[in-house]
């Protein structure tokens, strides 16, 4: 509820007292919880860090081999369902607020990084690690396409998969 809210109205936009109204409990049990906006928000992206922890372990179990990052990155996008592309249009809607989270820490790019270091050998061209990359962010560069237009989170994520298969 509160990623709707803050992806509607923006993260500036939406207050405490927003989400826990919508929510339906008091703005002070929900500070209990959370001391800002940004705890909120955090909280809200360490889920998808736990995903990319659990794809780094499977990962860490995956025989080797030409076919490991195409076997990975398609992982990934689909585990990444309707629920996850909501976050992902936070992400786009609020840039600054994600920029500053990097900042503290909580750096997507990074985690991403991990991935790529396991999946493809050390000495791999700066061109194969930007594919990579980019086969990890296929459902992130189909909603910024699918911007504007009619498209279905299930059209985005049909894109998403096609796009892995060709990068990789």
């Amino acid at each position: 509820m509160s990623l709707e809210l803050f992806t509607e109205r923006g993260f500036e936009g939406t207050s405490v007292r927003d989400i826990a109204e919508a929510l339906g409990i008091r703005k002070s049990s929900l500070y209990y919880h959370f001391s800002s906006k940004e705890a909120i928000i955090r909280a809200l992206l360490e889920g998808r860090r736990d995903e990319i922890d659990a794809l780094l372990s499977w990962v860490e179990e995956q025989p080797a081999g030409p076919d490991l990052l195409r076997r990975t990155a398609l992982r990934w996008v689909e585990s990444t369902g309707i629920e996850r592309v909501q976050g992902m249009r936070f992400a786009h809607a609020n840039r600054a607020i994600m920029q500053k989270l990097a900042e503290d820490g909580t750096d997507r790019r990074a985690w991403f990084d991990a991935v790529v270091n396991r999946v493809l050998p050390g000495e791999a061209p700066m061109a194969s690690r930007l594919r990579a990359q980019m086969a990890f962010d296929t459902v992130s560069a189909a909603l910024f396409a699918a911007q504007g237009t009619a498209a279905t989170d299930d059209e985005v994520l049909t894109a998403a998969r096609e796009a892995t298969i060709l990068l990789t």
